[in-house]
């Protein structure tokens, strides 16, 4: 459908615009119950229903378009990411301290049915943090939050390509409580265009800090890179390759067309 679908953490709430911006329905407090949130994070789109994390709650809630509270899945684990593929098939990826390196696919009752090992080393913690999308031919592209790596898989989970944009020699680490932990994003988020074209939120070591979104096809070239006007944290394509970014610590929703010119 052409509805734009938020989460927003200020006021605990799941929102729903029409294609102009104006706001049709929300729903949503805070809470622990159904319905409610402590810090609504990732939202994730199949054909009929919403799938939302918090940040605070081990459970992804489901909710119909209409913003209607439907069920909730069970994870064990705080979501880093998330991907819907169907009803059926739940991607996400977990803050975990023993599992990292793994993208799980849960069904609709909230089992595993898949994990997708895209790491098999030992990394220092946080460091084999990705964000991650899937082409329409089920190929994975990982993008690494605090390394300057990007990668493709295919459906089978066999290694296609990997990339660097940035050619950064060694991130900072300083310690925070008990933990040492990178102090700086290199890539913040990853979407793919109708076509098959990967966007990058590049982080603190692009040239615009999170403000320049890389631009490459789906064999890992590199066609441009795009400056938006205001620092974001995450991104959006949808399927009529519109781009939308979240500015202003996440207050505001910008929505731009996409647009390629060939000489």
């Amino acid at each position: 459908d052409s509805y734009i679908y938020v989460t927003d953490n200020m006021d605990y709430s799941l929102k729903k615009f029409d294609d102009q911006g104006n706001l049709i329905k929300k729903t949503g407090r805070k809470g622990q119950g159904p319905g409610e949130f402590l810090a609504p994070r990732y939202l994730g789109i199949s054909n009929e229903f919403l799938y939302v994390t918090d940040q605070f709650k081990s459970e992804i809630q489901v909710f119909d378009k209409n913003l209607n509270y439907s069920r909730s899945l069970p994870i064990s684990m705080p979501v880093s990411d998330l991907k819907v593929l169907s009803d059926d098939k739940i991607a996400v990826t977990t803050i975990s301290m023993s599992k990292t390196g793994r993208i799980f696919i849960f069904n609709s009752k909230g089992k595993i049915k898949r994990e997708l090992l895209y790491s098999d080393k030992k990394s220092p913690l946080m460091m084999d943090n990705v964000n991650f999308d899937f082409d329409s031919q089920g190929n994975l592209y990982v993008v690494y939050n605090y390394q300057d790596k990007i990668e493709k898989f295919d459906p089978e989970g066999r290694k296609i390509w990997t990339k660097k944009l940035l050619n950064i020699k060694k991130i900072k680490r300083e310690k925070v409580g008990q933990f040492t932990l990178p102090t700086k994003f290199v890539y913040k988020d990853v979407a793919l265009d109708s076509s098959g074209n990967l966007f990058i939120l590049g982080g603190g070591f692009s040239k615009n800090p999170s403000c320049d979104v890389y631009v490459l096809t789906p064999e890992g070239s590199h066609l441009t890179t795009l400056t938006l006007p205001d620092s974001s944290h995450c991104i959006y394509v949808d399927g009529n390759d519109f781009l939308y970014s979240r500015v202003n610590e996440g207050v505001t929703l910008r929505k731009f067309k996409i647009k390629y010119v060939y000489e």
